[in-house]
This record gives C-alpha cells, sequence and structure tokens, in this order.
C-alpha cells in the first residue's frame, strides 16, 4: 500500500482526465458500501479512488469528530507536542484507517522502519483552508 508513497506520480493531467472519462462512463450500480466499492476498484481508478476514500471517510457526525479531537490530544500530548501539523494529520488518517481496515499493521510497520523524509518541515496553509463549502 506505501509502495509509492514516496515516489513522485509520473502521471500527467491528461492521465486523470482519462480516469474521470472512465469513471463516467461506467454503469451505474447499486452499492450499499461506497468505501469497498472504491477500495476494490483502485487499481482501475488509482486518482479518484484515492481522492474518494479520503474525503468518504470524513467522520458524518459531531460525534465521531469529538473522538478524533480526543485521539489527537493523545497523539499531541506535551511528550510528543513537536509533531507538525502534516504528521499529525497522517497520524489521526492512518489511525481511523486502520480502525477501518483498509490499512493493516503489516502495511505500516515497513514504512515507519524508513528514514524520515527531507524537508519534512512544517506546510503554511492558506487562509481559509478550514471554510466549509456547501
Amino acid at each position: 500500500m506505501f509502495d509509492t508513497l514516496l515516489k513522485p506520480s509520473a502521471k500527467g493531467s491528461t492521465d486523470i482526465r482519462d480516469e474521470i472519462d472512465r469513471y463516467l462512463n461506467t454503469d451505474t450500480e447499486a452499492v450499499d458500501d461506497v468505501l469497498m466499492w472504491w477500495s476494490e476498484r483502485r487499481s482501475m481508478f488509482p486518482g479518484l479512488s484515492r481522492m474518494a476514500l479520503d474525503y468518504l471517510s470524513i467522520p458524518p457526525t459531531s460525534v465521531d469528530v469529538e473522538r478524533v479531537f480526543s485521539r489527537g490530544r493523545l497523539i499531541l500530548s506535551h511528550v510528543r507536542s513537536r509533531l507538525n501539523a502534516q504528521s499529525t494529520r497522517a497520524l489521526l488518517c492512518l489511525g481511523n484507517w486502520s480502525l477501518l481496515g483498509f490499512v493493516e499493521d503489516n502495511d505500516v510497520i515497513p514504512v515507519a522502519r524508513m528514514p524520515d523524509v527531507e524537508g519534512d518541515e512544517e506546510v503554511e496553509l492558506d487562509e481559509g483552508w478550514d471554510r466549509i463549502l456547501l
């Protein structure tokens, strides 16, 4: 799962357009588990499935959000207060994906043993990055 995490993508904008066209030309299906549907089609729609899994795994209720903040407090304890925003987001997503069964321990352990990434400094976010658009 993490084999291509640090490799830059060689696909151009035409590849994503082709992927979108292929998706739009597929027959409509009745789906009970949309996350599983996208997970099963990762090889067919790699970019779209990654985006869909990211967005569709966002908790739909405030109860789940409260749990995420509680977990965030465990991750960002006073002992670990030097984690940057990108690392914190990655840890929260990884924990959630692990609970949902998208990531297994045997996927994470080899990546955890990899050397740190150069230039892994704090990323400055644009103003309004957290604005919810309806």
